[in-house]
């Protein structure tokens, strides 16, 4: 059986630690793309989780606003380089081991330990980075990127809809979920 692998393409996506373990491989920038905090000590998760990332390509933080930043970013890359820059496109989703105490509790076994569970606003802010890749010229990208890329242009106008309205976002307060799916253009960087 042959190893799964997106080596072949420019933009690659997957989701979580795990799956930035293995698209990460010879990329110059990992977008870890992380909308909603999933507790208070979000910022404290969030270094834990790039210290986990697989070292080598600088770390970005991506989400809704940002999706210019970070192709921006990139196109510098590739400029600085010049040749391509490799884009590892990362979604955090939802981590297990934040809300084991709710599955245990509801007595709900996890299907895949140590993965995130889906997260439509991180699949959405994913796209989003893709398309802006995209609109810049940068298309080299594998199906996985492709798919989050048609699910964020096809719902492009619904997107803040979907995000306050997820599973996510209703364990928070509204305040919380407003300020992300606002949240600026700046770019973060997480591990030069």
């Amino acid at each position: 059986m042959a190893a799964r692998t997106q080596q072949q393409y420019q933009v690659r996506f997957a989701w979580g630690v795990a799956g930035a373990a293995r698209i990460a491989q010879d990329a110059h920038l990992l977008v870890w793309v992380d909308v909603l905090p999933t507790s208070e000590h979000h910022d404290q998760a969030l270094r834990q989780v790039v210290a986990a990332l697989p070292d080598g390509p600088e770390v970005v933080l991506g989400h809704l606003g940002n999706a210019s930043a970070v192709a921006g970013r990139v196109t510098r890359l590739q400029a600085d380089r010049g040749d391509r820059c490799v884009v590892a496109i990362v979604a955090a989703g939802t981590d297990h081991a934040a809300h084991s105490d709710a599955a245990d509790a509801a007595g709900e076994p996890w299907d895949a330990p140590g993965s995130p569970d889906f997260a439509v606003e991180d699949l959405l802010a994913a796209g989003a980075v893709a398309d802006a890749l995209d609109a810049e010229g940068i298309d080299h990208t594998s199906p996985e990127t492709a798919a989050a890329c048609a699910a964020y242009t096809g719902l492009r106008r619904a997107v803040k809809h979907l995000v306050s309205a997820s599973e996510a976002a209703r364990a928070l307060e509204p305040a919380v979920v407003h300020a992300a799916v606002t949240r600026g253009g700046e770019l973060v960087t997480l591990r030069a």
